[in-house]
Formats: structure tokens, C-alpha cells, sequence
């Protein structure tokens, strides 16, 4: 049996990074340093190595839409400076079509990746509560269920981390 924390503070602070083994990327479907989290963990791993292995990794070019990430892809990648495994993740926007079936769906599969690699301690952003457009009191409280259920378990620690103080009473 596995725990959930619900953490509030920078994901990628040295105090909150330490022991674990992997980090939740909300990334933008090019997988390049965008703003928020994303940018954070890109910057936190180093731009550039980062930059160079998605691109050459998964062929995604600036000049066409080949290899991009879709809505539910899940992609893990070394995280260099961070000293632990990037998992990509692309969910929906707020304006998609079941936008939030759609997002709940995107957790659900995340979960079933972290127990096929066998991760064992995951760092974790609200995801698509930034540019995506979800608020944190229509969702949180579903998130907070599906990862409960999966700690439950499982022999899994999950740190889900929320950024605004405020926050954390709608994952509780």
C-alpha cells in the first residue's frame, strides 16, 4: 500500500525533488520548454539535452506536425540534470471536446505507465490546472479519488504538487 501527499510548493525545488524517481511533465505536444511546470522541469534539467533528445528521439520538427504528441500520449525520457525519469504527458485542453473525462482518462493512463516501468516514488503536477484552462475545484477532487485508489494498491508513493496554496482545499 502506497501514499498520496498533497504537496504545495515549486516542483522543482531541490527539497521537493529529493527521493524520488520520476517527474510528471505536462507538456506541450512539440516536447520543447514551454512556460509553468514544463518549463520549469526543462530548465531544471537542462534546456538543451533535454531539447536535443525529444527532437531527435521522437523526429519532431519545427517545420511540419510529424511526431507530435497527441491528446492521452504518454512518453518518458531521461531527465539529465534532474537525476531522475521525465514522463510526458499531453492531455487536453478545458476546450476539448469531454474535456475532463477526457483529462480523468489521461491520469488513469499515466498510473498504468508508472506501474508497467515499476516507478516507486513520482513526482506529480495538477495537470492541465495551468494553460490548459481546467480549474482546480472542478477537478481536483475526482484527481484526488483516481490517484487514492492507485496508491491504495499499489506499493506507490505519489507527491502530487500543487503550486497555489489556495488549491490544496479542492484535492482534499
Amino acid at each position: 500500500m502506497g501514499k498520496l501527499q498533497i504537496l504545495v510548493g515549486d516542483i522543482t525545488s531541490d527539497e521537493i525533488l529529493e527521493g524520488h524517481d520520476c517527474i510528471v511533465n505536462p507538456t506541450n505536444p512539440r516536447m520543447v520548454c514551454g512556460a509553468g511546470v514544463s518549463g520549469a522541469i526543462f530548465h531544471k534539467a537542462g534546456v538543451n539535452k533535454l531539447e536535443n533528445y525529444t527532437q531527435n528521439r521522437y523526429d519532431i520538427s519545427y517545420d511540419t506536425n510529424d511526431n507530435l504528441m497527441n491528446i492521452g500520449d504518454i512518453r518518458i525520457t531521461p531527465g539529465f540534470d534532474l537525476g531522475m525519469d521525465i514522463i510526458f504527458v499531453q492531455g487536453p485542453t478545458v476546450w476539448d471536446h469531454n474535456a475532463e473525462e477526457r483529462l480523468f482518462n489521461v491520469y488513469k493512463k499515466m498510473l498504468e505507465i508508472i506501474n508497467e516501468k515499476g516507478y516507486k516514488n513520482i513526482l506529480l503536477p495538477s495537470l492541465g490546472t495551468g494553460s490548459y484552462g481546467f480549474e482546480p475545484k472542478d477537478v481536483g477532487n475526482k484527481v484526488k479519488q483516481i490517484l487514492s485508489e492507485f496508491v491504495n494498491d499499489k506499493d506507490v508513493n505519489i507527491d502530487l504538487v500543487l503550486f497555489f496554496p489556495e488549491d490544496k482545499q479542492y484535492y482534499i
